[in-house]
């Protein structure tokens, strides 16, 4: 247990730029006291306590969320699980791997590539972000077009719920034995429980990786030429369809490029013949769907430099205004509320030296998502009306998202951010979820709050 104050205030953040503010300004909510478990058997004690005395509870892995997932709003106790950070039991013919919920996301890679694996969940959070937060936040990778997302890479976990049981799921992902648990628990951003482990599904360090990069006329030319590749049963490892201010803001930027207009990051992997085929037949598609080839070179260069954008100089700093509006929906509704979000964002906060950009990078064979990052470059000196228009800009968008039948996240989860939009979102299922949340956490003490919960 840490009461310092250091502590406590240390471990009372994540990356939610309310939050951040907030802090800055002296004004944030800080735990009560910080609990370090060493085992999932602490975990579960603890939570067993909390339930008993009524202290809420916020679990908390590496901070890197943006969401305000980890934000102990209610005081109580901030449950740090770092130190539940073992590697085990490597299934090398399964391809599974055992990690805890504290393993950091880039200490498990460099463990697996030493042994000529790879976990295929590489988001940009991979240098902060820890196990526990991929999976409670149901988070995403750049590979996830032929990986799939963190729901998809886990064969079964061990979950400490409030009562201070401790349950594991079924062992394999693929089962006809009643509901999946894990889908339970993955995404409930430590409302229901606390995950502490999770078996991981592995893939064999590529033989070979290649990359390109497609140019387009226009956003829907491209999403168009992107659907017809995907369901004709492509499946590049990463698709990346920047808009012109995107391609400018991000690419331009970290490559030192004059680069400009619409552009598609490709990169394919696994065995070389596979490779070849895959590239070359992919970009033929896209060529004859309007696009123009490119060549490699753009392409491994947003590979090789990927990370910058989330590192000074190239992120933003407060006493700027940011966050990423991360919208998803099926290819018939996907432009139209992107461009209502767009609308939205430059007909009513331009006059804060807004900067808006979108880039389409997850794709399903029914859809896609967009990330539309906004900066406001000169908001209101005064916290009070930033905080106002932050909190605007998301109600409102919310509504607009919702409105054009998209969905309003993909992967970020949705923490205090969202927490207003998830009954709208949800619609008559939110019942079930306010019922499963009773009965898990009778107490009410599990992250208070999140989820609108």
């Amino acid at each position: 247990m840490l009461t310092d104050e250091e502590a406590r205030r240390e471990r009372s953040l994540d990356t939610y730029w309310k939050a951040m503010a907030l802090a800055k300004a002296g004004r944030n909510t800080v735990a009560d006291v910080v609990v370090q478990p060493r085992s999932a058997e602490e975990v579960a004690t603890t939570l067993a306590i909390a339930a008993e005395e009524g202290v809420p509870v916020v679990p908390r892995a590496g901070g890197s969320g943006s969401q305000g997932g980890a934000i102990p709003e209610p005081g109580g106790i901030l449950l740090d699980l770092s130190a539940l950070d073992q590697i085990e039991d490597l299934d090398e013919q399964a391809l599974t791997v055992r990690a805890g919920a504290g393993v950091p996301g880039l200490r498990l890679e460099e463990w697996l590539n030493e042994r000529g694996y790879m976990f295929p969940h590489y988001p940009a959070s991979l240098h902060l972000a820890q196990v526990g937060g991929y999976l409670a936040a149901k988070g995403s990778g750049v590979l996830s077009t032929k990986y799939g997302k963190i729901e998809d890479l886990v064969a079964s976990m061990r979950v400490a719920l409030p009562s201070g049981e401790l349950i594991e799921t079924v062992p394999i992902p693929r089962h006809a034995v009643g509901p999946d648990l894990n889908q339970l628990f993955i995404g409930s951003e430590g409302t229901l429980g606390v995950i502490t482990d999770a078996t991981l599904i592995l893939r064999p360090q590529p033989e070979h990786r290649a990359f390109r990069a497609v140019g387009f006329d226009d956003l829907a030319t491209g999403v168009e030429a992107i659907r017809k590749a995907l369901q004709a049963g492509w499946r590049p490892a990463a698709v990346r369809l920047h808009d012109p201010e995107a391609t400018r803001m991000n690419l331009a930027r970290i490559l030192d490029s004059d680069v400009s207009g619409v552009k598609a990051i490709l990169v394919f992997d696994g065995p070389q013949a596979l490779v070849e085929l895959e590239e070359r037949e992919m970009v033929k598609a896209l060529v004859a769907a309007g696009g123009r080839d490119e060549g490699p070179e753009l392409a491994q260069g947003w590979w090789e430099n990927r990370f910058k954008m989330y590192y000074p100089p190239f992120k933003p700093e407060l006493p700027q205004v940011w966050g990423t509006i991360d919208l998803a929906a099926t290819f018939s509704r996907i432009l139209p509320a992107w461009e209502a979000v767009r609308e939205l964002m430059l007909r009513d906060y331009s006059q804060y030296g807004l900067v808006f950009t979108g880039h389409f990078s997850h794709w399903y064979p029914w859809g896609t998502m967009v990330y539309g990052r906004f900066v406001l470059n000169e908001p209101p000196d005064d916290v009070d009306e930033a905080i106002r228009i932050y909190d605007e800009i998301w109600a409102r968008s919310s509504e607009v998202i919702l409105r054009e039948g998209a969905v309003i996240n993909d992967h970020h989860g949705v923490g205090l951010k969202l927490a207003g939009d998830l009954q709208a979102q949800y619609g008559a299922g939110w019942g079930v979820l306010k019922t499963l949340k009773g009965a898990l956490d009778p107490a009410g003490v599990m992250n208070p709050g999140k989820l609108g919960l």
